[in-house]
C-alpha cells in the first residue's frame, strides 16, 4: 500500500490531538517553570504564552482546512517559499522530533525516578523502556494507539481532577500572584518572563504536528477546525489552572522545581504514589502519539523524496514500519548521550522549541499567501510579533534550526540535479510516472 487510509474520526482525533499535547507538558512544564523564574514571572509566562498561541492556533487552523494532507508542514511551507520549504520545514521539524521523542521518555523517568528513588542510569534505562512501548504500540496500528490514547484521556482528566480538587486551597493563592504579577508587584525580571515564556511554548507544540495526521482525518472540512479549536480550550484551560495551583502551592512552602515537580502535589492527594502511576501511564500515552506524528513525517518525506525512500514505504499492515525502526533507534542514542552528557532535560526542549519558531515562520508566509480578508492582516501581524518575543532571547543556539533548514535546502538542490524539473516533486504530488503520482494532496 502507498497511501494512508482516512481512519481517524473526530473522537479519535481529538485523543490524538490532546494525548500529543497535554501529556509531557501539563506534568513538567508547572515545575519547570518554577525553575526558571520566580511565582510571579511563571505565572506571566504562563498567560503571555497562552495569548501569543492564540492567532498561530487560528493559522495552523485555517491551513489544515485548506490543505489537509499528509504533506502536513511540509506542504504549508512550499506554499511559502517554493519546493525547497518542504525540504527544508521537513528537516526542521524531523531534527525537533530527535529530541522532542526521548525528552518526553525522560520527564517520564524522572517521575519514576521520583517514585522509586532511581539513579541515573535507572532512570535513563527507564526512558529506554518508555520508547521501546511507543514503538512496539504504534507497530500494533491506529487502533491500538487509539485505545491507549483513550484509556491515557481517562486516566489524564480523573488525575487532573484530583490533583485540582484537593488543592483547591493554593488555588486561591495563585490567583492572588497572577492579580499582583499584573500589578507590576512581586520580583520580576523580563528576561527571566522570557525564559519562562521560551520554555512553556513547549504546552503549545502538537496542534501544527497535527497536520501529518490531517489526511487521515474522516470529513475533514468539518472536523479540523472543530480538532483545533476545542483541543486549544481544554488544554490552554487545564495548563493555566494547575499553573495557578502550583504557584500558590510554590509561594506556601511546597517544593514544586524539577520536571518532575508536579509530582509533590500527590502529597496533599489521597493515594499519591498511585497517582505518580497515572502521570506515568499519561506520558507514555503522550510518547506514543509523537511517535505516531514523528513516522507520518518520515513517511511523507520518503513519498516525496525530501527523505530517504525506504521511510515512505508501509508494510501489509499499513504501517511506516522503516520510520518507526529509525526513530526507536535515534531515540535509544539521544537518551544514552543525555545520561553521559549530563543534558538537561528542559535543554532538550527549548531546543525544540526554538524550532518551532523558525517553523512558524513558514507557516505565517504561507498563511499570508494563501488568507484573503481581514484575517490575512489581524493573524499574520499577531503571529509575527508572538515570534518576535520568542526568538529574541536565543543567542548561538539558532545555529541548530539553521542548519537544519540548510540541509533541507541542500537536499532539494540535489534533488534537482539528479531529475528533470517535471520530476521534482511539489508540494508533497509523487514525481510524474511514479506509481503515486496519482495521489495529489487533497484541497489542491
Amino acid at each position: 500500500m502507498t497511501e494512508l487510509e482516512k481512519t481517524i474520526s473526530f473522537s479519535r482525533g481529538m485523543g490524538l490531538a490532546v494525548c500529543m499535547l497535554i501529556g509531557t507538558g501539563i506534568l513538567a512544564l508547572p515545575g519547570l517553570a518554577l525553575d526558571a523564574g520566580t511565582v510571579h514571572e511563571a505565572i506571566l509566562g504562563w498567560f503571555l504564552i497562552a495569548i501569543a498561541a492564540v492567532p498561530l492556533i487560528a493559522i495552523c487552523s485555517r491551513l489544515g482546512l485548506r490543505f489537509p494532507s499528509t504533506a502536513g508542514l511540509a506542504g504549508y511551507a512550499e506554499e511559502a517559499v517554493g519546493p525547497w520549504g518542504g525540504y527544508a520545514v521537513s528537516y526542521l521539524v524531523g531534527g525537533s522530533f530527535f529530541f522532542g521523542l526521548p525528552a518526553v521518555a525522560l520527564i517520564g523517568s524522572e517521575y519514576m525516578g521520583q517514585l522509586f528513588q532511581l539513579s541515573g542510569a535507572e532512570t535513563a534505562l527507564f526512558a529506554i523502556l518508555l520508547v521501546t512501548l511507543m514503538f512496539l504500540s504504534n507497530l500494533a496500528g491506529m487502533k491500538v494507539i487509539s485505545m491507549i490514547n483513550y484509556a491515557a484521556l481517562a486516566v489524564l482528566f480523573l488525575l487532573i481532577s484530583l490533583l485540582i480538587a484537593f488543592n483547591l486551597d493554593f488555588l486561591g493563592s495563585g490567583f492572588a500572584i497572577a492579580s499582583e504579577a499584573a500589578n507590576s508587584g512581586g520580583k520580576i525580571d523580563l528576561n527571566n518572563i522570557w525564559k519562562v515564556a521560551a520554555l512553556l511554548f513547549w504546552a503549545f507544540l502538537g496542534w501544527e504536528n497535527l497536520s501529518f495526521s490531517l489526511g487521515e482525518i474522516k470529513d475533514p472540512e468539518k472536523n479540523v477546525p472543530r480538532l483545533y479549536w476545542l483541543s486549544f480550550v481544554l488544554v490552554t484551560s487545564i495548563y493555566l489552572m494547575l499553573a495557578l495551583i502550583s504557584a500558590g502551592a510554590s509561594a506556601s512552602g511546597t517544593t514544586l522545581e524539577g520536571a518532575a515537580g508536579l509530582s509533590s502535589l500527590v502529597f496533599f492527594t489521597p493515594g499519591g504514589d498511585l497517582l505518580i502511576w497515572l502521570m506515568i501511564v499519561v506520558i507514555a500515552a503522550n510518547a506514543c502519539s509523537w511517535n505516531f506524528t514523528a513516522s507520518r513525517l518520515l513517511y511523507s518525506g520518503g513519498r516525496t523524496g525530501i527523505f530517504p525512500e525506504m521511510f515512505g514505504k508501509l508494510s501489509a499492515g499499513n504501517i511506516p514500519v522503516a520510520s518507526l525502526v529509525g526513530l526507536y533507534i535515534l531515540s535509544i542514542i539521544l537518551i544514552c548521550g543525555s545520561y553521559l552528557l549530563k543534558i538537561p532535560v528542559s535543554a532538550m526542549m527549548l531546543l525544540v522549541n526554538q524550532n518551532f519558531v523558525f517553523l512558524y515562520a513558514f507557516i505565517i508566509i504561507a498563511y499570508w499567501k494563501t488568507e484573503t480578508g481581514w484575517r490575512k492582516w489581524i493573524f499574520s501581524v499577531l503571529s509575527l510579533m508572538s515570534l518576535s518575543f520568542l526568538i529574541s532571547g536565543f543567542t548561538w543556539k539558532v545555529a541548530y534550526p539553521i542548519f537544519l533548514i540548510g540541509s533541507g535546502y541542500f537536499r532539494f538542490l540535489r534533488s534537482m540535479d539528479k531529475a528533470p524539473v517535471s520530476r521534482v516533486p511539489v508540494q508533497g504530488i509523487p514525481a510524474s510516472g511514479s506509481s503515486e503520482s496519482k495521489n495529489p494532496v487533497s484541497g489542491k
